[in-house]
């Protein structure tokens, strides 16, 4: 298979996406180390100057439009979550720590982000860091969910506290597409006044 090069026009990191060039005709390509657009390389350096430091796969980071990032580490597997989200359009990527979100951050503001786990420690963690990369009006954008047993699916009361807009117990997970879309529709409703008015307001 053919070996794509392309080069970060901010940081000038190369990477080698191992798919055909082809398939990735019109793809939206970012540095993951910078956040840069990435562009077609004119020509591919010796073997020798192409260090594992300097070159790096990219499969992870080629994006066809809205994206959801999610943690999972639950013992139920997360179909479910991924056939309803990929259902709804969107492109799933995964993180497996706190830095790892952190470097989506650099490149993207995910739509969704979905944490699949117990763990109150690192959701806490994620979503401070959240509030130190991101402006407000980024991190209100994204419709946070949490699967856990630590909450009662769609609970008002319980989702204000977890501070998500939809929490799920993992038992529930086979009725994920029908609780997602009752929460995404309440949250669109609540929410589409805002974002209009600021579409509306000009600055001085």
């Amino acid at each position: 298979m053919e070996k794509v090069e392309f080069v970060c026009e901010k940081c000038s990191r190369r990477y080698r996406l191992r798919r055909p060039a082809e398939e990735i005709k019109g793809e939206v390509l970012f540095c993951p180390e910078c956040g840069g657009k990435l562009l077609r390389a004119s020509a591919r350096p010796p073997a020798a100057e192409a260090s594992p430091e300097e070159i790096g796969g990219l499969e992870d980071f080629l994006l066809s439009g809205p994206v959801a990032l999610f943690f999972w580490d639950l013992p139920q597997p997360s179909t479910p979550v991924e056939k309803t989200l990929e259902a709804a359009g969107f492109s799933l990527r995964r993180f497996r720590s706190v830095d790892e979100l952190r470097k989506w951050l650099r490149i993207l503001v995910p739509q969704v982000l979905l944490y699949g786990t117990e763990d109150r420690e690192l959701v806490s963690a994620c979503e401070s860091h959240l509030g130190q990369d991101l402006s407000m009006e980024e991190y209100r954008r994204i419709f946070r969910i949490w699967v856990s047993s630590h909450y009662r699916t769609l609970d008002p009361r319980e989702i204000f506290l977890s501070g998500m807009h939809l929490v799920c117990q993992p038992e529930h997970l086979d009725r994920f597409e029908e609780i997602y879309t009752r929460a995404r529709t309440y949250w669109e409703g609540l929410y589409r006044p805002y974002y209009q008015s600021l579409k509306e307001v000009k600055p001085v």
